[in-house]
């Protein structure tokens, strides 16, 4: 049966609709008239409040429309997809693949490459870049529990998900046609298809279930082997001819290439000039609102309180793996504000009491020690995929329109870069 998912950002309960909300209050309004506690005038008046309390409720609370809600959102996606010359499995996803140690994998790896790190329940794990962008997905295997890491070279988003899709725990395959640039997937035992940004099924018998979230940490090869020497690296696959050490695509090392101009392979519904397209940003869902934040500037302040969205967060720089971790800055029911310690790259302290926090969320000195901030996982990607998934999207820190390129410089439909084209 499918699965009908429930609309994101509901102010009142299921149940009591925002007419009968309105209607509960002012029969309220009349009994306490009636027994004597509120004369015309005051009723008046506080009718008059209760109004304007519900248009800013109705205004501010609930988000417009972004992320997939219902069946109709999800036939939106699936009439959206794109047919490519690119067939199922065409992209090798790789399954239970084999892995070296850091020692080895220095050999071919140069310290200033993308890699993505995920911790499994047996260790962490590393995924060089210049192998995911041939394969897009690696399916895992620890103890009875599947794990798929994605990556989708074309909108740069990295996401990783257990592998239990509904009832079924499956590995996944890369479909060949894209939804707004980005990687389609399927899984293996319902043959269902799942947008790999969104980690939702937008068609076949498992549509509308969700994918868990795990975190996945996209940094350099260096930082990488540095922090988690024990590690093991993604090795080379023998079984499979291509040119690993030359990205289809160009390269995150050098300027002027794919992965950071202002091309985009096909056309998307809306280009959102709040950013440059192929700007980094991490992708949010929070209580149905979506927040890019954006990459730069949490690394240039190194931590960032973010009062924008349902939800007071905190953005801050670990400097162990280099990458930007997210936080709910909630405190014992407050929110609180956050600052680097000073001489302690890797320490918080917050404003309001003074204590000392970890980078891991964990109040170890001062009026808090013991409070523990709840961490949020943000999806990896470029500006122009999330935004054109989540077109009603917040972008923390608060920026400015970025100016229209001009018009002899062509943004889509360009030819020749996809790998298997």
């Amino acid at each position: 049966m499918r699965q009908r998912m429930q609309p994101h950002g509901t102010i009142f309960p299921p149940h009591r609709t925002v007419s009968a909300t309105l209607a509960g209050l002012l029969a309220r309004i009349s009994l306490f008239k009636r027994v004597g506690l509120a004369t015309q005038t005051e009723s008046v008046k506080f009718i008059g409040q209760v109004m304007a309390c519900l248009v800013a409720l109705l205004c501010l609370g609930v988000p417009a429309a972004a992320g997939p809600r219902n069946d109709d959102d999800l036939k939106q996606l699936t009439s959206s997809l794109l047919e490519t010359k690119i067939k199922p499995d065409a992209i090798p996803a790789l399954y239970r693949p084999e892995y070296t140690s850091t020692i080895s994998a220095a050999l071919s790896l140069e310290d200033p490459e993308p890699v993505f790190v995920v911790r499994l329940p047996d260790g962490p794990r590393i995924y060089p870049q210049r192998i995911m962008v041939w394969h897009e997905v690696v399916n895992e295997v620890v103890g009875d529990a599947t794990y798929c890491i994605s990556y989708s070279p074309l909108t740069g988003v990295l996401a990783a998900y257990k592998g239990q899709a509904g009832r079924f725990m499956t590995t996944f395959g890369v479909d060949g046609r894209l939804l707004y640039n980005n990687t389609v997937l399927f899984d293996r035992a319902s043959g269902s298809l799942w947008s790999q940004l969104l980690g939702i099924a937008i068609d076949g018998p498992l549509r509308g279930k969700v994918l868990q979230r795990i975190p996945a940490w996209w940094t350099t090869w260096g930082v990488a082997r540095a922090a988690m020497p024990d590690a093991k690296v993604l090795a080379t696959p023998s079984g499979v001819r291509r040119s690993y050490g030359k990205d289809p695509y160009g390269s995150y090392l050098l300027p002027g290439t794919y992965y950071d101009d202002d091309r985009i392979m096909y056309a998307v519904p809306r280009l959102d000039r709040r950013m440059k397209p192929k700007t980094p940003i991490l992708g949010l869902d929070v209580q149905g609102q979506q927040l890019a934040i954006d990459v730069a500037t949490v690394r240039k302040d190194g931590v960032v309180n973010i009062d924008q969205g349902p939800m007071p967060l905190v953005a801050v720089v670990d400097r162990r793996l280099d990458v930007i971790r997210v936080y709910d800055r909630t405190v014992w029911g407050k929110p609180a504000n956050f600052a680097l310690k000073k001489n302690s790259p890797n320490r918080l302290v917050d404003t309001e009491s003074g204590s000392e926090w970890s980078i891991d969320g964990k109040a170890e000195a001062g009026p808090m020690k013991g409070a523990v901030l709840n961490e949020l996982i943000p999806v990896n990607a470029m500006w122009f995929a999330w935004s054109s998934f989540h077109p009603a999207t917040l972008v923390v820190p608060v920026n400015d329109a970025w100016p229209s390129p001009p018009q002899s410089q062509p943004q889509l439909n360009l030819p020749g870069l996809a790998p298997f084209q």
